[in-house]
């Protein structure tokens, strides 16, 4: 068989999987935005003659999307015409149920091809919340948990990211761990893959752990570490990229189609942190600090923003506020980016660093909250944990940050550091007071809100060897910290004690934590970074079942015993940091005695305040748009774009207008938004001809910029009209009370048993449906609102109401016409292709001229 038509084969058998899933997953699951793909950005290349690998994220969509590594990785490789990287995200429990049911294998959302028929599968983890999903992926995808059990079909399984610095838990389910900056070195695996077709598994493993520096491959090394062949190295380095090239920064970013954790444009400014803080895994993984020019930061975000349309850009690193050039750098992206009315934010900032300059630059166009990290609540256990921050410093920045409008203050905070006492805990109070009575010297409502996470002690830091602080002590330490801060506007949020207590756990365990990470996942563990999904009972009959006591690895780890990850080497050494921390050993303390009753605090200042917002400043008539200045667009949305929510819609519009620079008008406030209306939301699912939005601009509307917008819009979203139109009163949504959606007619086997039933279904008087809401269910004549039913030769045509026409929707109205149907409503293609008014004399009016 040719190449041609081993071509034509692999085509048609994604064909036949992606209208399996467009049948029997996506209509089911509860955002299909997740699983469908499409997104801008996404590179789709021919499979053929190409080492085809998978990049894998083991948490949501939502989660992975944000991940600017992730990002990186995916255009580094796709770069390389020898390579095609695809995309797979662990999918959410609801379909992974369907899945399982139906037998759909895990798929890549650019090609919907089972994950099965890559060579490799490489997964980013970057904690230890997603081990179960891992192991449920690979379940999904129809490949061998454990690496000794995979054939020579299936594919490599890697893994890399900044949990696998301890990779030991996930040992027998990985065939190879990268260790370290993965830009160079995952080319270079998937080079040597490439170079080797044909060859055995153990054979390519073989060249991998011979030929590229910081691979792990634990089927050469025993359960203590130890090597087994004379090719395996001793001690893994993990790699170091010197230089953070412009090559590693795509121009065309994959910009979801849905909405995200994170819904920025993140530029990385610098890879890691000079402090040297003794609790930070980070700091140590991701030494030396390498800085980016400027130059090229500034050259990226112009770029990216030109191709994504983002209305935020975050400047990420360890520690933004230690770029070097900082200010000059933020000051110059503010100038930039405010005449596109994007905003520029730093997630965190140290209390020393910040100034009037920096405040002005993020606060420029839209004032959002100041993020701080004082980590703990006095400076004697600040400078002990090395995160050297006097209280004045603290203080200083958050009336600085009041003093510029910033109206929102975040706080995090650690408890259970070695060391910590009493004292401390009321550090944290007297902070938290001290704050919210700066707050009340500056008008307008000002909101403190304070975390507080479980200190996790982890590997390749000083404090690897402390114990986990018991939970029944942490709960007492939250207990007493919020019973001592009670006032109005600090409100706290504490992350999950049982969930830290299983991080640090499985973090510094060793191979018998896989067993334990199996069982878990058997007993349905998944997600467990979300809330609503960990469930710790389920974890503890892990280790019940494995014969592990728990309590026996929640104690401080003597200094004599070999650690998990001794063989992993970045940053200090282990004898370094041991000495490190053997200095501190004298100044731990003992947090001794019950908490003592929390004393009511003192009455609050009295005088007057003037709450709510500060007088918005009144657009002078120059600055207001006239009505001659507001354009309606008709676009429409094909079946790629199906599965995006209204709300979806909104944010890419939005994205579409910044893209093509045009000049829309505001609102005014401390978070200005476009001046955007649209017309009647499309049900999820459905493709459309007829979707309207009204944007206001701040000129006079001119044909280009009807140009750049059509030029900006997204592939196979097309846009079909566009007019200057008159500004009303009543929104364009309520002003139509009609909706004309069609279907094709081979969702039939017999159109004549159709015909009959719409015959029937217009001769009927009532039509009741179930309609299930909030807090009821209730029954509801739809008959009034279906105004028109009619069979042409290919499709059927639905006239429906809207607003004041009354409501039904299509699938409702397809409950009395399933004879013969031959899928079931859910999966049905609706096409929305107009929507109108009729006036009451009958008279009918487009939308356009409304």
């Amino acid at each position: 068989m040719g190449p041609g038509k081993v071509c034509l084969v692999t085509v048609a058998r994604d064909s036949q999987m992606r209208d399996l899933l467009e049948r029997k997953l996506f209509p089911y699951v509860i955002k299909p935005g997740r699983y469908a793909g499409g997104e801008p950005g996404r590179i789709v290349k021919n499979p053929q003659g190409r080492v085809n690998y998978v990049h894998a994220y083991p948490d949501k969509y939502e989660l992975g999307m944000s991940y600017v590594g992730l990002q990186s990785l995916y255009h580094v490789v796709n770069s390389d015409d020898r390579f095609l990287c695809e995309r797979v995200f662990a999918v959410d429990r609801d379909a992974e149920e369907i899945m399982r049911r139906e037998n759909i294998p895990l798929f890549s959302l650019e090609s919907s091809r089972p994950v099965s028929r890559f060579d490799a599968i490489g997964f980013t983890v970057v904690d230890e919340t997603v081990y179960t999903n891992i192991l449920a992926m690979l379940d999904l995808a129809g490949i061998a948990l454990r690496a000794r059990d995979r054939t020579d079909d299936q594919p490599l399984v890697m893994a890399g990211g900044p949990a696998v610095y301890n990779p030991e838990p996930l040992a027998p389910f990985v065939d190879v761990f990268f260790i370290g900056d993965a830009e160079e070195g995952l080319p270079e695996i998937l080079g040597i893959l490439g170079d080797m077709r044909g060859a055995s598994r153990a054979e390519k493993l073989e060249a991998l752990c011979r030929a590229v520096e910081s691979v792990y491959i634990p089927a050469f090394y025993d359960d203590n570490r130890v090597p087994l062949t004379e090719f395996a190295p001793a001690e893994i380095r993990a790699r170091l990229v010197p230089q953070l090239k412009p090559a590693y920064y795509p121009a065309r970013p994959l910009v979801p189609l849905i909405e995200t954790a994170h819904t920025h444009l993140g530029v990385e400014i610098m890879r890691g942190c000079p402090q040297g803080c003794r609790f930070c895994m980070a700091g140590t993984i991701y030494r030396p600090v390498r800085l980016r020019s400027g130059q090229d930061i500034v050259h990226q975000v112009d770029t990216q923003l030109q191709h994504t349309g983002y209305g935020e850009v975050s400047l990420l690193s360890l520690s933004s506020s230690d770029f070097p050039d900082i200010e000059p750098l933020a000051a110059t992206l503010a100038q930039q980016l405010e005449p596109r009315q994007v905003s520029l934010v730093l997630p965190s900032l140290r209390p020393d660093s910040v100034t009037p300059t920096l405040l002005d630059s993020i606060g420029r166009f839209r004032k959002g909250g100041l993020t701080l990290a004082p980590e703990a609540g006095t400076e004697r256990l600040r400078t002990f944990i090395r995160k050297n921050i006097s209280d004045a410093a603290i203080y200083d920045s958050i009336r600085l940050a009041f003093q510029k409008g910033f109206s929102k203050i975040k706080l995090y905070f650690m408890i259970g550091l070695p060391t910590e006492t009493e004292d401390d805990l009321r550090g944290i109070v007297n902070m938290c007071r001290t704050i919210h009575g700066i707050s009340r010297e500056y008008e307008g409502k000002t909101t403190i809100n304070v975390t507080l996470s479980p200190f996790v002690p982890k590997p390749h830091t000083p404090f690897q060897w402390d114990e986990i602080v018991p939970e029944n002590v942490i709960y007492d330490k939250v207990r007493f910290i919020k019973t001592h801060t009670r006032l109005g506007q600090v409100h706290f949020r504490y992350h999950s004690t049982p969930l830290a207590m299983l991080v640090g756990i499985l973090g510094r365990g060793d191979r018998r934590m896989a067993d334990v990470v199996e069982s878990a996942f058997r007993n349905g563990c998944r997600f467990d970074s979300w809330s609503e999904d960990f469930d710790f009972e389920a974890w503890k009959r892990a280790f019940e079942t494995q014969k592990i006591d728990l309590g026996e690895h929640h104690g401080a780890i003597p200094f004599s015993q070999n650690l998990p990850w001794s063989h992993i080497r970045k940053g200090p050494s282990v004898e370094h940091l041991r000495a490190e921390r053997e200095r501190t050993s004298a100044q731990i303390g003992q947090y001794t005695g019950p908490l003592t009753a929390a004393h009511e605090p003192g009455e609050e200042a009295s005088g007057e305040r003037t709450f709510g917002r500060v007088k918005r400043k009144l657009a002078g008539r120059n600055q207001a748009a006239p009505t001659k200045n507001r354009v309606r667009i008709r676009w429409g949305k094909t079946a790629r774009y199906r599965f995006m929510s209204h709300r979806d819609n909104l944010r890419m519009i939005e994205r579409t207008i910044r893209r093509a620079g045009l000049p829309v008008a505001y609102s005014l406030g401390y978070n200005p938004t476009m001046k955007l209306s649209f017309g009647p939301p499309l049900p999820l699912g459905f493709t459309s001809s007829a979707e309207y939005v009204d944007i206001t601009l701040k000129a006079n509307l001119m044909p280009y910029m009807i140009e750049l917008l059509t030029k900006a819009l997204p592939e196979e979203i097309e846009l079909h009209e566009a007019k200057a139109v008159l500004a009303k009163t009543a929104s364009l949504s309520s002003a139509l009370n009609r909706v004309v959606y069609t279907l094709p007619l081979d969702a039939w086997q017999d159109v004549t048993a159709l015909r009959a039933a719409v015959v029937n279904v217009m001769d009927t008087e009532s039509l009741e449906v179930t309609r299930s809401g909030k807090e009821e269910t209730r029954q509801v004549d739809v008959r009034p609102a279906i105004f028109e039913l009619s069979v042409g030769e290919r499709q059927l045509s639905m006239v429906l109401g809207l607003g004041e026409g009354g409501y039904t929707r299509p699938d409702e109205v397809m409950e009395f016409l399933t004879d013969g149907l031959k899928t079931d409503i859910a999966a049905l293609a609706f096409h929305r292709s107009e929507v109108y008014r009729v006036q009451p004399d009958g008279k009918k009016i487009d939308a356009m001229e409304i």
